[in-house]
């Protein structure tokens, strides 16, 4: 699983791992966009990155992730799951049931130049006004902060993908690939 902050480097992370490593991936985003089609109330609409939405998003995501791993376990022998719709404390509970690998990452510094520099993978992102972009660069390194703090506390690796973002993308590659035995 690689979890952490948006615009962090996730879905390339997973995207690269999955190709060398020949095992299907799947982000949250994609899980969440097929749950709108029930039209769930419990769906957040609209940015919030302070801790306590956080945590609430991944409180009501948990089920369907864990029904989700549930089902892809009797599947697949190797899966990966990225996306911002859980937190350590959610592998934590689904590591009890299954061999879980981890990697959350963070940026503890973002600028709107950098988050127009590097569009990343999620398209949504493109046609934001400024204003949101500012706001969602501003609160990256909040959210980064929350989830170091929680990937710490809960033993997790965690990696800030500030500088130097090829070599911290190895470094989370080399945590997914560290023999466990």
């Amino acid at each position: 699983m690689i979890g952490g902050a948006p615009r962090s480097g996730k879905s390339i992370l997973a995207q690269q791992f999955a190709a060398q490593q020949r095992i299907g991936w799947i982000s949250t985003d994609v899980l969440k966009e097929v749950l709108k089609v029930n039209d769930d109330s419990g769906l957040q609409g609209q940015w919030n990155a302070e801790a306590e939405a956080i945590t609430a998003a991944a409180v009501w995501f948990f089920p369907y992730l864990e029904r989700f791993v549930w089902g892809i376990n009797s599947l697949a022998d190797d899966y990966l799951i990225e996306g911002v719709h859980f937190l350590p404390a959610q592998v934590n509970r689904l590591s009890a049931q299954y061999p879980i690998r981890t990697v959350f990452l963070g940026c503890s510094q973002m600028t709107i130049e950098r988050f127009d520099q590097f569009p990343g993978r999620s398209r949504g992102y493109a046609n934001l006004s400024e204003a949101m972009r500012r706001r969602i660069a501003d609160d990256i390194p909040l959210w980064s902060e929350f989830i170091m703090q929680e990937a710490r506390q809960l033993g997790y690796p965690y990696i800030d993908m500030r500088f130097d973002f090829l070599s911290r993308l190895s470094e989370a590659e080399a945590v997914l690939t560290a023999d466990t035995n």
